[in-house]
């Protein structure tokens, strides 16, 4: 409801600034200048409304879509400052600007504030990206803290050696890089290596925790050294 509520907020919102924007016809002389300056407007509004509802169809990205339409409301605000000054001018100083030279500042100004949308949207991508590559190395050293603890469980007689396992991964720095994954890939066979399938002696539990403390001690130095 709230969402829908905010929607018709931004509608709203839109359809006002468009209407005084077009009841402008009725005070001010319509020429060639005011046209421009009203499809730029329209633009301008347009684009706002757009920003607005792409913000809100995204809200877990709300720190990174808040900055659209603020951007578009930017652009607004300057186009309308430009196309004021040039109808003004054009009104009381007939003939002293280009047509020319206003069409071309508005098509300059829209391509600034385009590349700065478009480098917006390609920065939230890169950190999105970035953020799960980040989430999904977490999610891999603590499913192998996960799967030690489950073997606490299973082998109750070594518990005190699995938790010590287990402690070192859950005070590891879950930030792997790539060039760190081999060890990390060390870990994992020596962890599957007490789970006691394909003819793993259960028995040999202690001596792999002792490995796999020294696994980790060592990877994570590495993983310090390469930041």
């Amino acid at each position: 409801m709230n969402s829908f509520s905010n929607r018709n907020g931004v509608f709203l919102l839109s359809a006002i600034m468009a209407f005084v924007a077009t009841a402008l016809f009725v005070v001010v002389p319509v020429t060639i200048t005011f046209l421009i300056a009203y499809i730029f407007t329209i633009l301008a509004i347009v684009m706002f409304c757009g920003g607005n509802l792409y913000m809100l169809a995204n809200p877990k990205s709300y720190p990174w879509f808040a900055v659209f339409p603020m951007t578009i409301w930017q652009y607004f605000l300057a186009q309308l400052a430009l196309s004021f000054t040039f109808v003004i001018r054009e009104i009381f100083f007939a003939g002293l600007f280009h047509i020319g030279l206003f069409l071309f500042l508005h098509i300059l100004l829209l391509a600034v504030f385009a590349v700065r949308l478009l480098l917006i949207k390609s920065g939230k991508e890169t950190v999105e990206t970035k953020d799960a590559e980040i989430k999904q190395k977490i999610s891999a050293i603590r499913m192998m803290q996960a799967d030690v603890e489950s073997l606490t469980r299973q082998y109750p007689e070594y518990n005190q050696q699995l938790k010590q396992v287990a402690e070192a991964l859950r005070y590891s720095d879950p930030i792997s890089l790539p060039s760190a994954s081999l060890y990390d890939e060390q870990i994992q066979l020596s962890i599957f290596s007490m789970t006691g399938t394909e003819g793993n002696d259960p028995a040999n539990i202690p001596q792999i925790c002792e490995t796999l403390l020294r696994q980790i001690a060592n990877r994570n130095s590495k993983v310090k050294l390469m930041k």
